[in-house]
């Protein structure tokens, strides 16, 4: 049996490398099968993905220290590079969606997921390929926890997704929201499954991170979406704790507060400042995600854009929302540990069931 699954394994970004590496581990060793990962590169996200090696931002001080990390910042491509290659194994590699009908990938079943790899604004509109529409023969198409990074589509969009989807043996989505999504444009049920990072255990993440350089304890402080506000509530947790900040920076810039700015970093070493980290402060949802499976102390920030997929995890985890640090609030987000630990589980346990029932059994 071989399997291929498509996603955005190739982004300059830690959570799409990471992903697309449980993603296959997880099948591999769950369903004993030989994966592969459609080592298809969509045009806009290598477009997007090369505008952001360049400082694009307002802040002066930023943009010195994004024109003096150009070096780090390609260093990072590097290792993200080096990451995937080492650790996954790839088709032959596709630039666009005619080589992949030309050229259809030697795979009896097909999975598409995770990531946003359904959202129309990263992909600058509905990317059939993410649709798997390039696997015309009956070969079985599945999804895995894709996800549509809004609630909101054009209603041409919606027809798509409906023209798109009607072939597929089984589909899933990771947010509620993409399910009731799901649901109004095809009238199809949806499963909602986690993000393929959890479905992995703390133990084998253990194994990937590659320890921090940094002596002493530390407070870790991840963006993605930018917002100097985040700095306020990163110096308060420093005042309270009395420990050093540390920043995985995109352009190196550094605020008086932060102690220590990490720019030349890796996926291994991404998951190694999370594992060794004495609290984290983020508004990323990969920051969200392996904060919880280090079982960390941490304070979440709302971010302006993509939002919804924070919200939906923090529901499934029954982690309210109004424990999200906002202006005037306590700081930090309490959660218990061993409840989050045992619901972690049981989703991870209706996944793998998901992909050994879709995978391993004919249809």
């Amino acid at each position: 049996m071989k399997v291929g699954t498509i996603t955005f394994h190739f982004v300059n970004n830690f959570g799409g490398a990471l992903q697309a590496y449980a993603l296959q581990k997880a099948i591999a060793d769950e369903c004993n099968v030989s994966v592969q990962i459609i080592d298809y590169r969509n045009w806009f996200i290598r477009f997007t993905d090369t505008v952001r090696l360049f400082p694009i931002t307002t802040n002066i001080e930023e943009l010195k220290s994004g024109l003096k990390t150009m070096k780090q910042r390609f260093g990072r491509v590097r290792k993200m590079k080096a990451f995937i290659a080492g650790n996954c194994k790839l088709t032959r590699r596709y630039f666009n969606g005619i080589a992949l009908r030309r050229h259809v990938p030697d795979c009896d079943k097909f999975i598409c997921g995770s990531d946003q790899i359904w959202n129309p604004f990263l992909t600058f509109g509905l990317a059939k390929p993410y649709f798997l529409c390039f696997a015309k023969d009956g070969r079985q198409k599945i999804s895995y926890a894709p996800s549509f990074g809004s609630n909101k589509l054009l209603s041409v969009q919606a027809k798509k997704i409906n023209q798109y989807l009607n072939d597929f043996g089984a589909v899933s989505v990771r947010e509620h929201d993409g399910a009731v999504l799901i649901k109004t444009l095809t009238g199809r049920d949806a499963i909602q499954l986690i993000d393929p990072t959890f479905l992995l255990r703390r133990e084998d993440w253990d194994e990937v991170a590659v320890k921090p350089q940094i002596k002493g304890r530390y407070i870790l402080l991840y963006i993605m979406q930018r917002d100097d506000g985040i700095y306020k509530y990163a110096r308060k947790i420093k005042e309270r704790l009395g420990i050093q900040l540390v920043e995985i920076s995109r352009y190196g810039y550094q605020p008086d507060c932060v102690d220590v700015s990490l720019v030349n970093l890796g996926p291994g070493e991404f998951i190694g400042l999370f594992q060794n980290a004495d609290y984290v402060c983020t508004n990323s949802y990969h920051g969200l995600v392996f904060s919880l499976i280090f079982e960390k102390e941490f304070c979440l920030i709302s971010c302006k854009k993509f939002y919804m997929r924070i919200n939906n995890l923090l529901k499934l985890l029954h982690i309210k929302t109004s424990q999200i640090l906002n202006e005037g609030e306590a700081l930090g987000t309490r959660y218990n540990r061993q409840a989050v630990r045992e619901i972690i589980a049981a989703e991870r346990e209706k996944s793998v069931q998901y992909l050994k029932k879709n995978i391993l059994e004919e249809g």
